[in-house]
């Protein structure tokens, strides 16, 4: 795992973009992160799950895999059913952190 604060030292949001899906009150987020234990990640924002902030999704380890699951998951949250729940996979330092403070 990378340090804590390792996403203070990333590059601004456009320059670490794979793909985005805007829609509505629906977003699929593709990026490069330094934070995580892998470098790419999937995440979504809509108002159905946690509260409308964001669920980290997928952890992807290359580029390629990124894009497949950024393509994989705009197919899933543009389905006439949504699924039920969004399982937060995020690996990040501070996730972890926060996590330890109220295990």
């Amino acid at each position: 795992m990378k340090g804590m604060f390792e996403f203070l030292n990333e590059a601004p949001l456009a320059e670490r973009m794979v793909d985005r899906h805007a829609d509505g009150d629906l977003i699929v987020s593709t990026v490069s992160v330094t934070d995580s234990d892998q470098p790419f990640e999937t995440a979504i924002q809509h108002p159905n799950y946690n509260s409308g902030k964001w669920v980290i999704v997928e952890m992807h380890e290359t580029r390629e895999a990124a894009e497949q699951g950024h393509r994989l998951w705009v197919k899933i949250m543009t389905n006439k059913k949504l699924p039920t729940e969004l399982v937060n996979v995020s690996t990040s330092g501070i996730k972890k952190f926060l996590d330890s403070l109220v295990s």
